[in-house]
């Protein structure tokens, strides 16, 4: 009896495993592709029927090289981390003033805030190019880095909102009726129990910076170029140079895939707070 019942559950288990593998293997398998076109020659990576066997090749990554992609991967990783520090550093005391205190119209101002993320980036880039243009931080760092944090600084405060709300607000007041002052209150007892969905919430916004592209074309010009801003000088008009742009590629990914996989375990559990409750 007992072996029969567990039969259906030793089935139903191989099933979604193998529907979990197939799965990975249709998401990887363009980076698989990508990677292979990476040391692939030219000749053989149009070639028909397809070559899986070849000679490779570094000639992909010489051009890159010698066309100063690396300066441009630098630039954004950079940007990218200046822009999601100030945006931790400005959001996260933010966030626990929209989740504990009271204001005069705060839920208008939090309206507001939220309403600057929802807006298409077309519809800000224009003032923010006209403004730039006034004060001298067009094609700057600084300005790039300033208008990284802006769009990134609503999301951050809106999704640390809600993990603040979860907080129990009981560990606060013992501690204040310990005489703790509000900033020690935030430094000692908040921010330990905060510092996962902080984790997550920056993680969030550094692959958002990381992937931009309009702001970075629009704001930075010539003077600073970041990652994705450079990858079109790879369609030339002898054509699309494929490997050079896979280089690219893979090296825009391994950046993000590396902060992710450092920083898995905060993130996990920045995802997971709050979602159980005693």
């Amino acid at each position: 009896m007992a072996e029969a019942a567990s039969r259906p559950e030793g089935s139903r288990g191989y099933f979604w495993t193998s529907v979990t593998i197939v799965y990975a293997l249709i998401v990887l398998f363009p980076i698989y592709w990508m990677a292979s076109m990476m040391v692939k020659p030219n000749d053989a990576m149009f070639a028909r029927p397809t070559q899986f066997l070849f000679t490779p090749t570094l000639e992909h990554f010489e051009y890159v090289l010698a066309q100063g992609f690396h300066w441009y991967l630098l630039t954004s990783f950079l940007l990218c981390t200046v822009s999601t520090a100030l945006v931790v550093i400005i959001g996260t005391p933010a966030a626990y003033a929209f989740a504990r205190f009271e204001m005069r119209a705060k839920d208008d101002l939090f309206l507001f805030i939220l309403g600057s993320r929802m807006a298409p980036p077309v519809c800000l880039v224009i003032p923010f190019y006209l403004i730039f243009a006034k004060v001298g931080l067009l094609d700057t760092f600084l300005g790039l880095t300033l208008a990284y944090m802006t769009f990134n600084l609503s999301f951050y405060i809106w999704v640390l909102r809600s993990f603040c709300r979860d907080l129990p607000v009981e560990l606060e007041e013992a501690a204040a009726l310990e005489g703790w002052s509000r900033p020690q209150i935030f430094r000692r007892v908040v921010f330990p129990l905060l510092r996962n969905g902080i984790v997550a919430t920056a993680v969030l916004c550094f692959i958002f910076a990381w992937n931009e592209f309009l702001f970075a074309f629009m704001l930075g010009g010539k003077a600073v170029q970041t990652l994705p801003v450079s990858i079109p000088k790879l369609i030339t008009s002898q054509g699309v140079r494929w490997g050079e742009m896979a280089v690219v590629g893979m090296t825009a990914l391994l950046p993000v895939l590396a902060v992710v996989f450092v920083l898995q375990r905060h993130i996990v559990r920045g995802l997971t707070l709050g979602a159980v409750k005693g």
